[in-house]
């Protein structure tokens, strides 16, 4: 009995071993699970280990929501920074143009004022010429109406003086005719007077032949012949003094043809002055016409001066209300740039933790699912991609647009830098991102400069040569994604060497 009880003490003992040994075996399975924070069965013996797994695998996950949610704060402060950055610059340019602007608008409508006062001035001179030259065309007009007056009574006489000297001409011919025929009478006489003086001689000759007694026809036929020389001379002084008057009569006709021809030009020449007077007196209407509108204009010249004082007032009043508002403009735009500080500290924050982050990625506790960095790597080449769209962009448009130029603070740069794989399949493709990824930025760098200088004829070069870095890259992001698939399918995570 006792050797029974011995045989089944023994067995009791070493089955309580065995138990002993495999619930040993099992804790340390369950341990070692916990350590890596593998995958375990939860037997209901571990009690509480099965709690702690459960508790330390929901902690995990939190964390990789904690990574993705700071990595995409990060990548999202780092653009927020950019665009308030770029958007400072903008408005600290808009507000310097604005300001130029004020100030040449000040400056014009200043200028403006003071040429308005002269304009004024000149315009006062303006209206007091055209009240001269009214008063002097109504002048002229007068003496228009007189001289044509003078030329009227002028134009009368030379008609009558033409009358009269024609009558003149008519007459003289009368008297030329009355000339020639005492011309005639006078030589009739003459002729009589010679035949008288003739036959006296030849009555002188045969008295005295007679004697004695032709004596007294002797003295009678002398006294004829006397008579007769008297005659004669007084023929030829008449013929004489005939011949003075002929003469000086057709002097005095051609004199009053002379002066009939000068009276007709004379008369045309008045028709052509009453003419030029009359084109003058119409000539003198219009510019008095002219002077009318001209006052009707400056009537208009001065209430548009006026509207001008007052709109140039206005414009003054705008320019001082506008140089308020560049002032407060002023403000925002240091306000925005002030907001970029903040949200760099932030940003520098989300990068400390970050790199915090990839620091604890490397223990088990809080080593990274390589789907979670799948999804990193996937949301860098979607930005990547967003990046060289911009790039194209400006090389199109040749106008600068927001673009990330610092590496380290676009959406690859942010996880490249924080995290570090460390398994070789994986490392090798991930350090030879590097320079790249830096060329890759250089080319935006080189962009904004060509830009800037205007070297527009470089940028689509440029543009080309990072299309080239941009597939080189994308080749690169390919086989990464391949690789950590791969090591996925073998539950492998690149944080494991």
């Amino acid at each position: 009995m006792e050797h029974i009880q011995k045989k089944n003490g023994g067995q009791h003992d070493s089955v309580v071993k065995e138990v002993v040994k495999l619930r040993r075996k099992e804790l340390n399975h369950t341990i070692a699970s916990i350590s890596g924070l593998t995958d375990m069965k939860y037997e209901p013996v571990n009690g509480e280990l099965n709690s702690i797994h459960k508790r330390l695998i929901n902690g995990r996950k939190e964390f990789e929501q904690a990574v993705t949610k700071s990595m995409d704060a990060a990548i999202r402060m780092s653009a927020m920074d950019l665009i308030l950055e770029d958007n400072a610059k903008t408005l600290d340019g808009i507000n310097g143009f604005i300001t130029d602007s004020v100030n040449e608008v000040t400056e014009a409508a200043s200028s403006t004022a003071e040429i308005a006062g002269e304009v004024a001035k000149a315009h006062e001179n303006l209206t007091s010429a055209i009240v001269n030259v009214s008063g002097e065309s109504a002048k002229i007009m007068d003496e228009i109406q007189e001289c044509e007056q003078h030329l009227d009574s002028v134009n009368g006489l030379s008609a009558e003086a033409i009358s009269n000297a024609k009558e003149m001409k008519t007459d003289i011919e009368g008297l030329l005719e009355i000339i020639g025929h005492m011309s005639e009478a006078v030589s009739a006489i003459s002729a009589i007077s010679s035949q008288t003086n003739l036959l006296a001689l030849n009555a002188s000759i045969e008295a005295a032949r007679a004697g004695e007694a032709g004596r007294g026809f002797s003295v009678v036929a002398e006294s004829i012949r006397g008579l007769a020389e008297q005659t004669k001379t007084l023929t030829e002084r008449m013929g004489s003094f005939l011949d003075s008057v002929k003469e000086a009569s057709q002097k005095s006709s051609a004199s009053v043809d002379t002066t009939v021809a000068e009276l007709e030009r004379m008369n045309d020449d008045i028709q052509d002055i009453w003419k030029i007077t009359g084109s003058n007196r119409t000539g003198m209407v219009h510019i008095n016409d002219s002077v009318s509108s001209l006052a009707a204009v400056s009537e208009q010249i001065s209430s548009s001066m006026s509207e001008l004082d007052n709109h140039s007032q206005h414009v003054s009043d705008q320019c001082q209300n506008m140089e308020k508002h560049v002032r407060s403009l002023a403000d925002v735009s240091l306000s925005v740039a002030g907001l970029a500080e903040p949200s760099k500290v932030i940003e520098k924050q989300l990068v400390d933790s970050a790199e915090i982050m990839g620091k604890m990625a490397q223990d088990a506790f809080y080593m990274l699912d390589n789907q979670v960095l799948l999804q990193c790597i996937q949301s860098a080449v979607a930005a990547h991609q967003s990046w060289l769209e911009t790039l194209a962009e400006m090389a199109k448009s040749r106008q600068l647009r927001p673009l990330q130029t610092d590496c380290t603070k676009c959406g690859l740069g942010h996880f490249y830098y924080a995290f570090h794989p460390v398994h070789p399949k994986v490392l090798a493709i991930w350090n030879g991102l590097e320079e790249k990824h830096k060329s890759f930025h250089a080319y935006g760098t080189e962009m904004i400069a060509a830009i800037q200088d205007g070297r527009t004829g470089e940028l689509e070069q440029i543009y080309k040569k990072a299309e080239l870095c941009s597939k080189d890259l994308g080749a690169d992001f390919q086989n990464l994604i391949k690789a950590i698939e791969a090591l996925t399918k073998e539950k492998v995570r690149i944080f494991e060497a």
